[in-house]
């Protein structure tokens, strides 16, 4: 269990002081969440909910693992990792995720690290389109 309870305090308030970018990003169709270097998730838009059935409350402070999947292999995670926080490198898959009710969805899944001025990672942008065929 986690002992750091996630809110939208820090980076997530200049987002939401900004109205109309939080409001965009609750509009795009594709499911995009915000996490910090470990991976846990700060924000989600509403499309993770409608793609999912998790609501926001049920997503913030938790991994994408947890939620939707660990599905794959540990050699999966190690080129993940790999290339988004030691490369700092964008990556992409074509998976199954799955929903909270237990049925499967087929995405492509984009992950693209956001980098401090020292060029560390502080965040990581996650997004999913729809592979209906990964299915």
């Amino acid at each position: 269990m986690r002992t750091k309870k996630y809110t939208t305090d820090g980076f997530l308030k200049a987002l939401y002081k900004a109205a109309e970018f939080k409001g965009g990003l609750d509009k795009l169709i594709e499911p995009m969440v915000i996490t910090d270097e470990d991976g846990v998730i700060l924000f989600a838009n509403d499309a993770v909910t409608q793609r999912t059935g998790y609501s926001i409350e049920e997503v913030i402070g938790k991994t994408p693992g947890e939620l939707w999947g660990n599905q794959r292999d540990k050699a999966y995670y190690q080129d993940m990792w790999q290339t988004i926080k030691i490369e700092k490198k964008p990556f992409t898959a074509t998976l199954t995720n799955r929903r909270k009710d237990g049925s499967y969805y087929g995405c492509e899944l984009r992950i693209y690290p956001v980098l401090d001025e020292s060029k560390n990672v502080t965040y990581f942008l996650g997004i999913e389109s729809d592979y209906t065929d990964a299915v």
